[in-house]
Formats: structure tokens, C-alpha cells, sequence
């Protein structure tokens, strides 16, 4: 069965962690034995915080932070976190966290997410032309936003530019995902920006 554990130092954690995981353990410090499939969610620490750096193969590691930004968001990822959220997130929030991390993927929140991709666009070129080959399958509007959210721009930002509205922005991006078959606006940014 895959666990879940809270390691924080805080007296009073937020009563939410257990409504979303009721057979969650709470622990001030992480346990010398952590099976594997474990997602292991830190309290204002990031991996590297470890006593002892130990860091069991196989866990996931969500650093929770009672104020985030999206530089100990990036902190917390160089040091092997594959999320980063509130600490005081909703239960519903920490399953979507849980369940996105258990399938091997990456959650941060909207702002640093496209902060990684416009880091993305910049190290490999912006996504010209190389990314419109890419897109060939998408409509003119379609590969419009796809070059948008592979240089790292919000739903918002992306809307004001081409005066649409943001559901519209949503909805096309939806389209976009199952034309090019991508999960993310992660993923949407690889594919464009990729080298080859």
C-alpha cells in the first residue's frame, strides 16, 4: 500500500493534511526506514534539509511551504523535489498533488511553471521555427497559443495578447494537448522548443 507521511516540526499542523489522508503518519523527523512509493511531504524543508541529507530511493518528495515562491519552489526541485505547493492547500489539491506525483510527473503551481518554461524557451531557442514544424496538425490560432505557452506566458497573458477570453485560451489548449497528444503545458513546451 502506498503510504503517505508529513514531516514537519510544527506543534499544530493544518488539520487538512489528515482530511485528505487519513492514514497519513505526521512525524517531526523522516523515519530511517521509508518504503518505496512512499510520497514523502516536507514542511518548510526541502530534500537537502534531511538530517543526514538521507534521502530513501523510490519516495517522492512535495515540499509544502506556509508561504511559497517560486524561488524555493525552484530550490526544492534542484534538490529533488517533484512538487511543491501551499501547505495549506485544500484535502481535494493534495490528492490532484498525490496522484500526479505517484504517476511520475512534476507539480508546481501556475507561476512557476511558466517560469520554467519560458527557462524552457530561452535556453533552446524560443520556440520559431523549428517549433512550427512541430505543430504542423494545429490550426493557425492553435500553433498561436502553443508558441505562447512555450515561451512560458499564463492563460491570462496569453488571452490579453490576442484579445480572446481565457476559456477560450483554455479550450484550444485542450485541443491543442490531444492533437499533439502531450499531457501538460510542460510537455507542450518540450515539444515545441526541442532541438531536433
Amino acid at each position: 500500500m502506498d503510504k503517505n507521511l508529513f514531516v514537519t516540526s510544527s506543534r499544530v499542523p493544518p488539520r487538512r493534511w489528515l482530511q485528505a489522508f487519513p492514514q497519513a503518519e505526521i512525524l517531526p523527523i523522516l523515519p530511517s526506514a521509508v518504503p518505496a512509493g512512499t510520497v514523502a511531504w516536507l514542511h518548510n524543508m526541502t530534500p537537502a534539509q534531511l538530517p543526514g541529507g538521507r534521502r530513501p530511493p523510490g519516495v517522492h518528495f512535495v515540499v509544502l511551504h506556509d508561504e511559497p515562491s517560486d524561488e524555493a519552489g525552484l530550490a526544492a526541485l534542484s534538490q529533488g523535489a517533484v512538487g511543491y505547493c501551499n501547505a495549506h492547500a485544500t484535502p481535494e489539491l493534495l490528492h490532484t498533488v498525490e496522484s500526479v506525483v505517484r504517476s511520475q510527473g512534476l507539480w508546481v503551481g501556475e507561476s512557476l511553471l511558466n517560469r520554467l518554461l519560458g527557462g524552457i524557451s530561452n535556453r533552446l531557442g524560443n520556440g520559431s521555427a523549428g517549433g512550427n514544424e512541430r505543430l504542423a496538425g494545429l490550426s493557425s490560432r492553435e500553433r498561436e497559443i502553443a508558441l505562447c505557452v512555450a515561451r512560458g506566458e499564463s492563460n491570462k497573458e496569453i488571452a490579453r495578447e490576442l484579445n480572446l477570453a481565457e476559456r477560450t485560451i483554455k479550450l484550444h489548449l485542450t485541443s491543442i494537448f490531444e492533437k499533439l497528444q502531450v499531457r501538460d503545458r510542460l510537455q507542450l513546451a518540450l515539444r515545441v522548443n526541442s532541438p531536433e
